[in-house]
């Protein structure tokens, strides 16, 4: 009788003890999922994410009577320094892209195919310079860019002009290499159209003085040297954007 009334106290501690283990697990636990953190986490920045976040970004989608959807994304930026140069170019990014996104939506409401298949940006940093690249494709698979360059430590945007000052070279300089550059991209696209009578007028037209002036000059998230050029030719809309790394020697 002795030895029964022992055996069941020790499985009466033995069933309470491992209750209470699961009890205290279960607490750990929910203490584990509920509790909020103790102290809040800054999030970490790097490069040009710290100057640079989406300003507007949409989605559109043109549904076919094939059953095939076609779906696109406008994602244009904005500077967040709040410096008078920095505003403005924000403002020259709404007032050139802004109706893009009007027009996409007319365009899914009355039932038509998108004019512009993707707008995008990337942003680089290199040193104190920032360059933010924004990218508009065409459906017709044309591209166009816009580029601004800003001096995150002076807070102020950077011209051509003012891009060469930085890289302490002669703008003349840099011309001459976009100019030297561009000739190559552009004779290894049309060296076979030597023989259509207009193919001297559109190579004279790429290199020249004003195409290549209006070029825009940036750095690359590799920290290459790369230009944005008109070129022109007869084919599709006679004239196109590319972009070209410019060998400085």
């Amino acid at each position: 009788m002795k030895i029964r009334i022992i055996t069941a106290a020790l499985l009466l501690c033995a069933a309470f003890c491992s209750c209470s283990a699961q009890e205290s697990l279960r607490q750990e636990y929910y203490q584990i999922v509920t509790d909020p953190p103790t102290e809040a986490v800054e999030p970490e920045y790097n490069g040009a994410e710290k100057y640079v976040k989406a300003a507007k970004e949409e989605s559109f989608e043109h549904g076919e009577k094939s059953g095939l959807s076609e779906k696109a994304v406008y994602k244009i930026p904005k500077l967040t320094t709040g410096a008078k140069d920095a505003e403005e170019i924000n403002s020259e990014i709404i007032k050139k892209y802004e109706k893009d996104f009007d027009t996409a939506q007319n365009e899914i409401d009355s039932g038509k195919n998108l004019s512009v298949s993707e707008i995008s940006y990337e942003s680089y940093l290199n040193d104190i310079v920032l360059s933010i690249v924004i990218t508009r494709t065409s459906a017709d698979h044309t591209v166009d860019y816009s580029v601004y360059n800003y001096n995150v430590e002076k807070s102020k945007r950077l011209g051509n002009k003012d891009f060469a000052a930085y890289m302490k070279r002669d703008y003349g300089e840099i011309t001459a290499a976009v100019k030297s550059s561009l000739e190559n991209d552009y004779v290894s696209k049309f060296k076979y159209d030597d023989l259509k009578n207009d193919y001297y007028i559109n190579y004279e037209k790429t290199l020249s003085d004003e195409n290549i002036e209006n070029s825009s000059l940036f750095y690359d998230n590799n920290g290459n040297f790369c230009a944005i050029c008109k070129e022109f030719a007869s084919v599709n809309k006679g004239e196109f954007s590319v972009k070209i790394n410019v060998n400085l020697e």
